[in-house]
């Protein structure tokens, strides 16, 4: 199974539920082209608009409902595993690398505040085999 995890993208600096960003919905359409023939099955985002707007282009090009995870890791962890051969997740700097660990992935990653271009793909396989590669992506 392959896991590919990232933040979502730019997002407005006020507000309770912040949409995207111009600089963001970029970001978001270039995800979407990125990934439109990775074989995606399933996508998951959070409750938070700003993952969904993150996600939605790509859902579009594939025909999928994003599913929202649960706020608890183990139970998102379950939710994750269960989305098929190829996920997409669409979490924040704190709920990205929670899932890479929760995953079988390394620990101690980190994303900072202003950072948006973060792309992990994870290998999950029996622990502790999970492998791990990282990415960063420019929104042009």
């Amino acid at each position: 199974m392959v896991v590919m995890l990232v933040r979502h993208a730019e997002r407005q600096t006020s507000g309770a539920d912040p949409a995207l960003t111009v600089a963001g919905k970029r970001r978001a359409s270039l995800l979407a082209t990125m990934f439109a023939g990775a074989g995606v099955t399933s996508i998951f985002t959070s409750a938070a608009r700003r993952t969904k707007e993150t996600a939605a282009p790509l859902a579009s090009v594939l025909g999928l409902t994003p599913r929202q995870t649960d706020d608890s890791t183990a139970v998102a962890r379950g939710q994750i595993l269960s989305g098929g051969a190829c996920v997409l997740v669409v979490g924040h700097s704190n709920t990205v690398p929670e899932f890479i660990e929760a995953l079988g992935g390394p620990a101690g990653i980190t994303i900072d505040d202003h950072e948006f271009d973060h792309m992990f793909v994870l290998t999950v396989k029996p622990p502790p085999a999970a492998s791990l590669l990282r990415f960063r992506y420019v929104n042009v």
